[in-house]
């Protein structure tokens, strides 16, 4: 049973040591997504109190999983930034780990130092470590996607699920791709989507077209889609903008209690 879902970049440019000069121009962007893995990590480690709990993150390209448990480097990116291990006597990470996971690993990184309490309780290092180190990191397109969705809903423990998503690449004249009029309004749709909290918003956007510029939220929607079908969730849009000619969006979605 899905509890919370998180949406957050993609990007390596959210890791400040490989952005130099230019590192805090993301900064309220960053720090979005931080507090929404806080939150999420927060609540989960409360739940888990009472029982078992799942965490899945899911992130876009072929269809595996992965063991990002170990160190981490950014040494592909230019420079050899580090991300400690999330547990004791584990190999160090594969050095072909997906962009998406490296980067949701240098975020929970910062997560044990995140002023923000939202149960009202403290929760130390280990214990953060200790549930992301239980996570299981995957990656896949729209077919998966929806494979992990429908697994989910029907779960009986409490799910946390963070779907790693850019938007589209073609804002401005600086974009990454050629500049197009319409990914203006196609991110704002899927921003509309995110913020109301409804699946049926997400699945009635045009997300061909979000794909045709560059998305790869496509990719990641049908597993929020599956898992959340029927079920009323509140939404928080923590943060949104193309500040690079990509659309980057920070979404947290809890369940809503029954009633």
């Amino acid at each position: 049973m899905l509890v919370e879902a998180v949406v957050v970049p993609g990007a390596p440019a959210l890791v400040p040591e490989l952005m130099g000069a230019a590192a805090g121009e993301l900064s309220q962007l960053r720090g979005a997504a931080i507090r929404a893995l806080s939150q999420l990590t927060g609540r989960l480690l409360v739940t888990r109190r009472e029982g078992p709990v799942r965490l899945v993150v899911l992130g876009p390209g072929r269809d595996g999983s992965h063991d990002p448990r170990g160190e981490v480097s950014f040494v592909q990116f230019g420079k050899d930034v580090r991300v400690p291990p999330l547990a004791r006597d584990v190999p160090p990470a594969s050095v072909n780990l997906p962009t998406s996971v490296m980067v949701v690993r240098y975020l929970v990184s910062r997560v044990g130092r995140a002023p923000d309490r939202p149960t009202g309780e403290a929760f130390d290092g280990a214990h953060v470590q200790g549930l992301w180190a239980g996570a299981e990191w995957l990656t896949g397109g729209p077919v998966r996607a929806a494979e992990v969705g429908r697994e989910l809903r029907v779960d009986p423990r409490p799910v946390g699920l963070v779907l790693v998503a850019d938007g589209a690449t073609s804002h401005g004249p600086k974009a990454p791709r050629a500049e197009d009029s319409r990914a203006g309004p196609s991110d704002a749709a899927i921003w509309s989507a995110l913020a109301s909290g409804e699946p049926a918003a997400l699945r009635d956007a045009d997300l061909a077209l979000s794909a045709h510029l560059g998305a790869t939220g496509p990719a990641m929607w049908p597993a929020l889609i599956a898992a959340c079908a029927g079920r009323r969730f509140h939404a928080e849009l923590l943060w949104q903008g193309a500040p690079y000619g990509v659309g980057w969006a920070v979404a947290s979605w809890h369940r809503r209690p029954v009633g």
